[in-house]
């Protein structure tokens, strides 16, 4: 049976105003669409409810492509969704709370009401605004927590704090840093351990709600599709991501896996799940750290004297990558720094030298190199050229600039005007065709997708921000190419995914992004019905047909 979807402003993505009123949907695709802009020819749907067709009405509702998060730690949001209480908020154009104090209040009303031998686990907390400037030592958790085992989880995404009791039970106490404040190499090494730890002490209902909460927030804001970066290369064996690559080929969102290995056994246990061969993103591949945490690298020190470094030499990289991408392997690899940046285009330059990749770029429909930069915050002037050449896919996370130059000042902090005037060229990158993909890295930041657009609106540099459609593109248009599947873009031969929403995305003001939500998600054709969060989540993801991730 077909279903006609009409009534409704549907905004194709092919371009800025590109419009039509009703679409055709069969078995999941977009069959036909009609649109005076666009020079097609009107649908009868009298006619086509004659014929055994749906019709549905969207009441004159603005509708867009689902959304592609093309960057997001899936398993931990779920986990830390279900287990995770928050340290800061904002208020009154600042962050609370911004004290040691204010902190150990929070963490000690939460324990006093938790089970003794329970993981408490604390995330948003912003220690470039706290006055004390740091994370809380495993001594001060101790003090605070009563011997608990706890995680503080700063937003930077690279530094956490473990009190003793976690330390001992993962097995890292006496082998990181002795105060239990983890940054850099130390965290980035060992959070997958961590977070191994946390996704092993939640019960099945835990897990129910979690994923509940998770689906239901992403499709409240029209998200479809995730680019899930999994797993980790610490300990013998990463069943947590075996588990979750079958609980997410279930799932009423569509998920895509990116196994975070370079261990090619890990690797081979996860492959049978995929529609097609990918690897890559943070953990493992992360080849620096990040602004907040001091390790990103820079050819210059920060304010405060300290040098971030590369994690790889680019020899055994280069290897890794060039193994990889020979036998299919579409590659994502971390990168903040202009020193991280310019190593990992360098290793995509000579694959391509060999491979030819890329060929006559400007051609229309020219193949582009298959691979990513994630991040790519801090390009210099000569990889910025470089890129406009190679056009690799690139992941974007503005939300955490936007919030860093409104709230935080943490670049301000710990980077000379000159370095914070070097963040990636969004609207050059954009005018210059490079595919930005929009992405959260949640759990690092919330979900929504809207706080991402408006960063992208709204730039740190505000003459590199792109206009409403470019950054719906990033979400969008973008996000199924990288893909390579007919994703993003409403049009005949596409998937029917779509949600629909009272607000002309296109038209809106940057400060109507704050707070919006979708009205309803389409997937293949159908309405996402949002799952409950309770147990009976499980069992009804146990009997969903299984779809490859």
């Amino acid at each position: 049976m077909k279903t006609v979807f009409t009534n409704a402003i549907f905004h194709t993505m092919e371009d800025e105003n590109d419009l039509c009123g009703t679409i055709v949907v069969e078995n999941g695709r977009i069959v036909a669409l009609d649109s005076p802009a666009g020079g097609r020819s009107p649908l009868n749907i009298d006619e086509l409810a004659a014929k055994d067709t749906k019709v549905v009405d969207l009441h004159g509702a603005h509708v867009f492509p689902a959304l592609i998060d093309s960057h997001m730690h899936m398993m931990e949001a779920i986990a830390f969704n279900a287990m995770t209480v928050e340290i800061c908020h904002f208020e009154n154009g600042s962050v609370e709370p911004h004290t040691l104090t204010g902190a150990e209040s929070i963490i000690r009303n939460h324990v006093a009401n938790t089970k003794p031998d329970s993981l408490s686990v604390f995330a948003n907390y912003f220690a470039a605004t706290f006055d004390e400037g740091r994370l809380p030592t495993r001594f001060e958790l101790d003090d605070w927590g009563a011997g608990r085992e706890i995680l503080v989880l700063n937003f930077d995404g690279h530094s956490s704090s473990c009190s003793t009791s976690l330390l001992k039970a993962v097995g890292l106490f006496g082998k990181v840093a002795d105060n239990g404040i983890l940054r850099g190499p130390d965290h980035d090494a060992n959070i997958g351990t961590l977070t191994a730890h946390a996704v092993g002490s939640l019960t099945p209902a835990a897990i129910a709600r979690g994923t509940a909460e998770f689906c239901n927030a992403c499709a409240s804001y029209g998200i479809g599709t995730i680019c899930a970066l999994e797993g980790t290369d610490d300990g013998p064996r990463d069943r947590a991501v075996e588990a979750f690559a079958h609980y997410a080929k279930r799932l009423p969102l569509d998920v895509r896996l990116f196994p975070q290995y370079m261990d090619e056994e890990r690797l081979s246990r996860v492959l049978p799940t995929m529609r097609t061969p990918r690897v890559g993103g943070c953990m493992k591949w992360e080849l620096d750290g990040s602004v907040g945490s001091h390790t990103a690298a820079f050819e210059t020190p920060y304010i405060n004297g300290s040098q971030g470094s590369l994690y790889f030499e680019t020899e055994k990289l280069e290897k890794t990558i060039r193994n990889l991408a020979e036998r299919g392997f579409a590659v994502s690899a971390h990168a903040i720094g202009e020193l991280a940046i310019e190593q990992l285009v360098g290793i995509y330059e000579r694959l391509n030298e060999k491979d030819a990749i890329v060929t006559n770029p400007d051609a229309p429909g020219a193949a582009r190199i298959k691979h990513r930069i994630d991040h790519c915050e801090f390009p210099s002037v000569s990889d910025r050229e470089r890129i406009n050449v190679l056009r690799p896919y690139i992941t974007i996370q503005p939300g955490y600039s936007w919030i860093d130059k409104r709230y935080l000042h943490g670049y301000e902090r710990l980077l000379s005007p000159e370095k914070i005037n070097q963040q990636i060229p969004l609207k050059d990158f954009a005018e210059a065709g490079i595919p930005m993909l929009g992405s959260s890295d949640a759990p690092v930041q919330t979900v929504d997708p809207y706080l991402q657009m408006r960063g992208m609106r709204e730039f740190y540099l505000e003459d590199q921000s792109l206009s409403a459609f470019e950054a719906l593109k990033t979400y969008t248009v973008n996000g199924g190419a990288a893909l390579g599947e007919a994703k993003g873009l409403l049009r005949e031969g596409y998937e029917a995914s779509f949600f629909t929403c009272d607000v002309d995305l296109i038209k809106c003001a940057p400060s109507e992004l704050e707070g919006f939500h979708a009205t309803s998600l389409w997937m293949h054709g159908k309405r996402y019905k949002p799952l409950p969060a309770n147990i009976s989540t499980l069992a009804r993801i146990a009997v969903t047909k299984p779809r490859l991730i």
